[in-house]
């Protein structure tokens, strides 16, 4: 999930954004007028130094701290699955190796960021194909944009594609994928417009 500092989606260049591209939704954004571009890429870059710099977000290490988690905790749920792997192939599934699944499907987070950024961007042109903490640990250490998004998608999509057919019994797989992607998308939309603006209002 994309995080945003307090107050970004209520600030007056974050609104004069949406405002400027309103009339571009759907339409290839090397299309857009070149002043649109401009002036988009102007408040992008005023929104990165206010939002995103030492002062505001205490330095850099605070950005990686929310995807460092969730490496963390994946990576834990994968070292245990590797552990116990040839328990689970003789004795088969036990709740300790369910658990160890669902903290490795941390991992999905990353694949989950760059998929919904570059849809968002298909959908939606801005200019802008990642997003996340992701992206502002790329531009943080002067790097291209897409390279940090990228990097943990590719490893996340390798480790979840790797505990689903390699760790997951055979019989219960796509009974596992059907539900764990129903469930994703179901808890995604009531997080994000029902559950989430009431938490995080």
């Amino acid at each position: 999930m994309n995080y945003y500092p307090k107050g970004y989606l209520e600030d007056k260049d974050v609104i004069a954004i949406k405002s400027l591209t309103k009339d571009f939704v759907g339409i290839e954004y090397d299309s857009w007028p070149k002043d649109v571009k401009e002036k988009t890429e102007e408040y992008n870059k005023i929104l990165q130094k206010r939002y995103w710099n030492d002062s505001s977000n205490k330095g850099l290490l605070v950005t990686i701290g929310g995807p460092l988690q969730t490496m963390l905790t994946g990576t834990l749920g994968l070292l245990i699955l590797l552990w116990r792997r040839v328990l689970i192939s003789k004795n088969g599934m036990k709740p300790l190796d369910w658990l160890a699944i669902f903290l490795s499907l941390f991992w999905l987070r990353e694949v989950f960021n760059l998929v919904t950024s570059i849809g968002g961007e298909l959908i939606s042109p801005n200019g802008n194909w990642f997003g996340g903490d992701e992206l502002h640990i790329s531009q943080g250490l002067n790097l291209w944009n897409g390279t940090i998004p990228i990097m943990l998608a590719t490893i996340g999509f390798a480790i979840s594609l790797y505990v689903i057919f390699r760790i997951l019994p055979k019989k219960i797989r796509l009974t596992f994928i059907l539900s764990g992607f129903i469930g994703g998308i179901t808890g995604f939309i009531l997080w994000m417009n029902i559950i989430g603006p009431k938490i995080l209002p």
